[in-house]
């Protein structure tokens, strides 16, 4: 099985999955790995624009993704197109930190070193770490109860990092009673409750479980950016040639 946190989201696989039953109910292990069993594609292909609001101010930038699995590993490739062009080549295997390239508009690629993995990720409030595939093992988690949420029943678990150099510290997920899908997490650093990710919209598409927006938003007033899911497709042919670092150049 492949042991990742699941959320199949517009930038790809992203991040957050025989369901134990104990006298006094489910563990938060046990939920994870529920919703590690969703069904996941073994290649996407989509269009999106994220929506950047801080302030006042709004800026918009239009992507595409292409999203491949070799085994328990991920690969996976956005372009932005407008209004400037920059690559960002990301790849995930459980237990290690992924390795990221990004190619600015320039044609400069540089590689995004581990402690840089709590940098904005083109500008948005997502983290570079945000980007990458989370191993459940890399966490411990803790039961906390049930909760609603945006109108739904959710399991509310504790995931805490166990070692490691991650941003986060730990996270408060929520996880939809009804198909084990995460729709929230509460996100903390060092100094706190930094940040809340949501999946709104949410939809099968080719049996696929996929939020068609996703919102990261500062717990400090700072901002959100949003993520609009345009057009998807799953299970379609990704060249291998496009996963590489070499085809950034």
């Amino acid at each position: 099985m492949t042991r990742k946190i699941k959320i199949i989201t517009v930038i790809g696989a992203a991040t957050i999955a025989c369901m134990s039953l104990f006298a006094g109910g489910p563990s938060g292990l046990s939920i994870m790995q529920k919703n590690d069993a969703l069904r996941e594609p073994e290649t996407t292909v989509s269009e999106s624009v994220m929506v950047i609001l801080k302030g006042k101010s709004q800026e918009k930038k239009e992507f595409r993704m292409v999203m491949k699995k070799y085994g328990d590993k991920t690969r996976s490739r956005s372009t932005f197109t407008s209004p400037t062009r920059i690559e960002f080549l990301n790849w995930s295997q459980p237990g290690k930190d992924a390795l990221q390239w990004i190619k600015l508009s320039g044609g400069t690629v540089r590689k995004i070193a581990s402690s840089e993995k709590g940098g904005a990720f083109v500008g948005s409030h997502f983290y570079y770490e945000d980007i990458g595939v989370r191993d459940i093992s890399d966490y411990n988690y803790k039961y906390l109860g049930e909760k609603e949420e945006a109108g739904e029943n959710c399991y509310l678990v504790e995931g805490v990092k166990k070692t490691g150099t991650k941003v986060y510290e730990k996270s408060i997920i929520y996880v939809r009673k009804s198909d084990y899908y995460i729709i929230r997490i509460d996100l903390y650093e060092k100094k706190g409750h930094t940040k809340i990710f949501w999946a709104q919209k949410i939809e099968k598409i080719s049996g696929i479980i996929t939020a068609r927006k996703v919102v990261m938003e500062r717990t400090d007033g700072k901002g959100k950016s949003l993520i609009y899911l345009k057009k998807i497709q799953y299970n379609t042919n990704v060249s291998n040639s496009l996963l590489t670092r070499e085809g950034l150049d």
